[in-house]
């Protein structure tokens, strides 16, 4: 192992001989006092389509196998994740390191600390195309920057891919698409199936969220209840549930959680929701929206 330069990373120690570990900030997931919850999201690179690796990610004393282009570990600030990364094509592409809230690390291994919304990124060579000769190519006179356009505070928080919140508005934003990395054999939403995929929301937030169905067959959204098949909540469905919407599409709905509990957002044409294509769907007393894959 080739130890990290002294002096290089700030606020960022080796953990366990191994890799960096950053300072923790002890609060809940998803702080009230701060807006920003506390999560883990890595990210995997891709190479003409295909994953370049995987990560072996060990946290809440057990070990999970990453395979997707992002994944977000749900930690309350302040808890430990372990990555270790592994290349598909070692030869072609090997492992060169680990980029971690901005840190360049060059372990295998590393271990961080969930402190506010931490992006973790292993990194794989590829080998670079040969440019191209350069030619004459005509003067021409610089364009003028665009004026910088000043933006409000930002009160947005992303929490990965799939989820994102407006703490002014009080709105929360879900990606959702149907058959995503043909999980479950398709049945599946953001790639998580029999509610693997977790979204809690606090009660009296709109909710939008944007369905799309990138299977080869017909897919719906809608918020029911465990054993339902009617929207808990005026506007939770895509219209015409049963039939859904066909390959390629995409539709938007928004509701307002108007009442905590625990439900779930399943397809409801026939069949599929038994097969267990659903999510679980959260509504909460207090607290900030939080997703966990």
């Amino acid at each position: 192992m080739i130890p990290a330069p002294r002096g290089a990373l700030i606020g960022v120690g080796l953990a366990l001989g191994l890799g960096i570990l950053a300072a923790g900030c002890g609060g809940p997931l998803s702080s009230p006092d701060t807006g920003v919850g506390c999560s883990v999201t890595v990210q995997i690179p891709t190479f003409q389509s295909s994953l370049m690796g995987s990560v072996q990610a060990t946290y809440h004393g057990g070990t999970h196998l990453l395979t997707r282009n992002e994944s977000t570990l749900q930690l309350a600030c302040g808890q430990k994740a372990t990555l270790s990364a592994s290349a598909t094509s070692p030869v072609q592409h090997p492992f060169t390191g680990w980029t971690v809230a901005g840190h360049r690390v060059t372990s295998n291994t590393v271990t961080v600390v969930a402190d506010g919304l931490i992006t973790a990124e292993p990194s794989f060579y590829v080998k670079p195309t040969a440019s191209p000769s350069p030619s004459a190519a005509p003067s021409t006179a610089p364009s003028a920057a665009p004026s910088p356009t000043p933006t409000p505070a930002n009160s947005s928080v992303a929490l990965d891919q799939w989820l994102k919140y407006d703490l002014a508005t009080k709105t929360a934003t879900l990606k959702l698409e149907a058959g995503y990395q043909g999980v479950n054999n398709t049945l599946s939403f953001d790639g998580e199936a029999d509610g693997k995929l977790v979204v809690t929301v606090p009660v009296g937030w709109t909710v939008v969220v944007n369905f799309s169905n990138v299977d080869k067959i017909n897919h719906s959204a809608a918020v029911v209840t465990p054993t339902g098949t009617t929207p808990v909540f005026p506007g939770a469905s895509i219209p015409n549930p049963t039939v859904g919407i066909p390959p390629g599409a995409h539709a938007t709905f928004s509701f307002v959680a108007g009442q905590t509990g625990n439900y779930r957002i399943a397809c409801l044409v026939i069949g599929h929701e038994a097969l267990g294509m659903w999510a679980t769907f959260d509504v909460t007393a207090s607290g900030l929206p939080t997703i966990h894959l």
